[in-house]
């Protein structure tokens, strides 16, 4: 690990850091009523614009990250070691963030376009894609680098499936999903799907992955795929979707959220029946979605660095507020213990990258 430019700010971080328990419910302070959803939220989600003063987050600390201030990528919370991993994409390196201590456990570097990645906590690894074609498998307590095993071209999201101990990567420029058996040390299966692929998510339900995939002519599409088998099992048109890329499963199962990045919408999927679609607008390119299940709250983050946040517990598209963590903050994960919510920022106030914390008012 390379500590010379983090070991300077580690005192800094370690003050902002005292902030993180109890002093979460003084940075809320006085800010609950802007989480309240309009009475027609459902309308307001498409006719309010981005830049509307509903605030649901509080700012509560910055952590101090090594490395350029270049773009990072995806982000995966390990329940078991307590890291949130982050991978710097242009950084070509990929980030053990300590939340107890508030500081970086490991810089791992040399990871060429570290993108998607998936913490694995029953067998212990965390998975992240690199180009052109490579899926990196790191351990998760040693935090050193296991082995890398072949994908399809310019992979990108990757998704675990602990039942059958198989991790799937879309692999973007083939428009195809890689499926790997045995933990990601196995025999990998390829599906083409499209002209490219977007996020891929385990559906423990049904016994399957679904990811988003563009085609050559619309509507783009959300496609299950077999765990075992590679095999399709259901194609769900999005019609009024362009860019099917960020993905995520309602908690309940029921249906699919959908980031249209080609034309700044959030898609509600039904999995069943039908297969409804309704949408609302989000900010410019939405890119990352993560859920806290325990709020029902949905976060969509975008490349324009503007955050829309969607109520989960009602039927549709209802909106709860917009948020600006940061510029390009296309990046979002959220701790479903703590309900804080993290954003890698390229520039923090001092022109560093730093991983912001935040958190719901009033909570």
């Amino acid at each position: 690990m390379s500590a010379s430019p983090f070991a300077k700010r580690t005192s800094a971080t370690s003050l902002v850091l005292a902030v993180l328990g109890a002093g979460i419910a003084a940075a809320c302070q006085g800010r609950t009523s802007a989480v309240a959803a309009p009475p027609d939220a459902a309308a307001a989600a498409i006719a309010t614009p981005v830049t509307a003063a509903r605030l649901p987050l509080a700012r509560v600390a910055d952590i101090a990250l090594p490395g350029g201030s270049t773009r990072f990528d995806y982000q995966d919370l390990d329940p078991v070691t307590g890291h949130l991993v982050v991978t710097h994409m242009n950084d070509g390196s990929v980030l053990f963030i300590d939340l107890k201590r508030g500081s970086v456990a490991r810089e791992l570097k040399g990871i060429p376009t570290a993108r998607g990645v998936v913490a694995a906590d029953d067998v212990g690894i965390v998975f992240v894609t690199s180009s052109p074609d490579q899926l990196v498998l790191i351990d998760a307590r040693s935090l050193v680098e296991i082995k890398r095993v072949k994908t399809g071209r310019r992979p990108d999201g990757v998704a675990w499936d602990a039942t059958h101990k198989a991790v799937a990567v879309s692999d973007q420029q083939d428009g195809a999903l890689s499926i790997i058996a045995e933990s990601g040390s196995g025999a990998r299966k390829q599906v083409k799907l499209g002209t490219e692929t977007g996020n891929v998510v385990y559906d423990r339900v049904r016994g399957w992955f679904w990811i988003t995939v563009v085609t050559a002519s619309h509507p783009d599409k959300l496609v299950g795929v077999d765990a075992v088998t590679a095999k399709i099992t259901t194609t769900i048109d999005v019609p009024g979707c362009d860019g099917a890329h960020g993905l995520r499963l309602h908690p309940d199962g029921q249906s699919a959220l959908i980031a249209c990045e080609g034309n700044d919408l959030l898609a509600r999927v039904e999995l069943g029946g039908a297969h409804d679609v309704v949408s609302a607008k989000t900010g410019s390119a939405p890119d990352v979605l993560a859920i806290d299940p325990g709020l029902g709250w949905l976060y969509v983050a975008a490349e324009s660095g503007d955050l829309t946040v969607f109520d989960l517990r009602k039927p549709g598209v209802v909106l709860i507020g917009h948020d600006h963590p940061g510029d390009h903050t296309h990046s979002v994960a959220v701790d479903p213990v703590t309900h804080r919510v993290f954003f890698p920022l390229m520039k923090g106030p001092n022109g560093a990258p730093v991983l912001r914390i935040m958190a719901p008012a009033g909570i």
